[in-house]
């Protein structure tokens, strides 16, 4: 929602001259004027067909989704509801409202009844036109009463996929919003989504508006985005080669608090090896508020910058220019990595999503029941055809021409099996049954270190990252250790070996 440049004469119609003149538009596209025009009429005149004023909308990230709600809010008699379902989400709303310069009203778990109190005065005394809060400040009944009383025109639920992914896990505060929209009874009600598969629309549908809404569905392709997977055994070594060869700004989304502190630090460790300095930071929801603003600011405004996060950084933050999103762990749906891989070239311009698999990976998913979305992970991450295909399958959307990704491009996707460990395995099978295991051991480290020496300009494989590599070769059947004659040698399960 950045102004895209100052505009001195200012179109005829009223959504289109607030556009230009509150943000900096030129023009909006036809799907985002439909969106309004949906707003604007059911909350001007009021529809007789509910579900024609309750919709829901599924726009691909960096379609301008904000907009459709953010433009009317200031034509509306009545203000906005925005519910985001993270306080760096609201964060980044709060920015974006200040730098055009509009008045809104925050509402927060954290604030003190006199922060409270003033927020409420600038809504009650109609100096602000859009409130920002989260499900979860909305359970209170001094604050919903008060809400109530302000005619609430219209609410904008950001991320709704949320409403089923969370709401029915670890925020039960999602699961409570329809009746907060009976409460409040806006006219209109917009759910909006990048990701949503049938399942999942249909629960949105079912917990906002009793299974009855409009839906309006956006091109779900991103084509600028090249989908990759990398198969590997050491996660953590292919993060930091991705980490010093791919363009940047980059974001690595990491499963937990520890691994997103983890892999930063080992990338500025390198980072300072070669340059003495380094540009990486973390962000998980275990940090102070304070901090997590330091990062956001310094990641926004940083054009060669690194990230590890979790998925407290994934959902709508608004920075245009990341060039490459990792996923060190895989999401558990289609929906969550379309929506984290989504953070790349919000500018339109080519960026890469790359998901990093293991054969653990393999394992995991391939528990999950036929036809779970748990399940469509997996043929994302193996399939032998178009992994963009998998992805607009899954969500709904219909085909398109690939524009990039790994399995179309020359290739024809990823080795079989990870490719780490056929570096290792190459070298085992050239030097069989010479070494034993700890000898083995300490001839790798060399090997793969001489080999990655122009990448990283030091050596950053370590005896514990080689015992992966052996081990989960091992695991895969792919070597063993002999018996006699040559007992306690390793050796590859290809050509003969007697006695092993």
């Amino acid at each position: 929602m950045e102004p895209q440049k100052k505009i001195t004469s200012f179109p005829d119609d009223a959504v289109s001259r607030t556009a230009a003149s509150a943000f900096g538009i030129p023009y909006l596209y036809p799907i985002q004027r439909l969106v309004i025009a949906n707003i604007l009429d059911a909350a001007r005149e009021g529809q007789e067909e509910k579900a024609f004023s309750r919709q829901v909308v599924l726009l691909p990230t960096g379609a301008g989704k904000s907009f459709c709600f953010l433009i009317p809010a200031l034509l509306l008699d009545g203000p906005t509801l925005a519910i985001y379902p993270l306080l760096a989400l609201m964060g980044d709303q709060k920015r974006k409202l200040d730098q055009a310069g509009i008045a809104y009203t925050y509402l927060a778990g954290s604030q003190n009844p006199k922060s409270r109190e003033a927020e409420f005065r600038k809504l009650e005394e109609g100096k602000a036109r859009i409130i920002i809060a989260n499900p979860e400040v909305l359970q209170g009944e001094a604050v919903l009463s008060r809400l109530a009383a302000c005619g609430i025109a219209h609410v904008a639920v950001d991320e709704a996929h949320c409403v089923c992914d969370w709401g029915d896990s670890f925020r039960p505060a999602y699961l409570t919003l329809g009746k907060i929209l009976d409460r409040l009874a806006p006219k209109a009600v917009t759910a909006f989504t990048a990701t949503a598969s049938e399942p999942v629309l249909a629960r949105i549908k079912e917990i906002l508006f009793d299974g009855e809404s409009h839906v309006i569905r956006g091109e779900a392709d991103r084509p600028n985005i090249r989908y990759s997977v990398i198969n590997c055994l050491n996660k953590k070594k292919e993060a930091l080669r991705l980490s010093a060869s791919c363009p940047k700004p980059m974001i690595i989304f990491c499963g937990t608090r520890y691994k997103a502190e983890d892999m930063a630090r080992e990338i500025a460790a390198l980072q300072i090896c070669a340059s003495g300095k380094s540009q990486v930071s973390f962000y998980h929801a275990g940090m102070e508020r304070e901090e997590k603003k330091r990062v956001e600011a310094a990641f926004y405004s940083s054009s060669s910058g690194i990230l590890c996060a979790t998925c407290a950084y994934g959902m709508g933050v608004d920075k245009k220019d990341v060039r490459t999103v990792v996923h060190l762990e895989c999401p558990m749906t289609v929906e969550e990595y379309a929506q984290e891989s989504g953070r790349a070239g919000r500018d339109g311009k080519e960026s890469s999503a790359i998901l990093l698999w293991s054969p653990s990976d393999s394992r995991k998913f391939a528990e999950y029941g036929e036809g779970s979305r748990e399940r469509k992970m997996l043929l994302y991450a193996q399939a032998g055809s178009c992994r963009r295909q998998v992805l607009m399958e899954t969500l709904g959307a219909a085909p398109v021409a690939c524009s990039g990704c790994d399995v179309c491009g020359r290739g024809g996707g990823p080795a079989p099996f990870a490719e780490d460990g056929m570096r290792a395995l190459r070298f085992i099978r050239k030097h069989r049954r010479l070494y034993g295991r700890e000898e083995l051991s300490a001839q790798l480290i060399k090997q793969l270190n001489k080999e990655d020496l122009p990448l990283f300009s030091v050596s950053v494989w370590e005896h514990s990252d080689i015992e992966l590599l052996l081990d989960g070769l091992e695991k895969e059947g792919l070597m063993r250790t002999c018996r006699f004659p040559w007992k306690g040698r390793i050796t590859t399960l290809s050509g003969s070996c007697t006695g092993s």
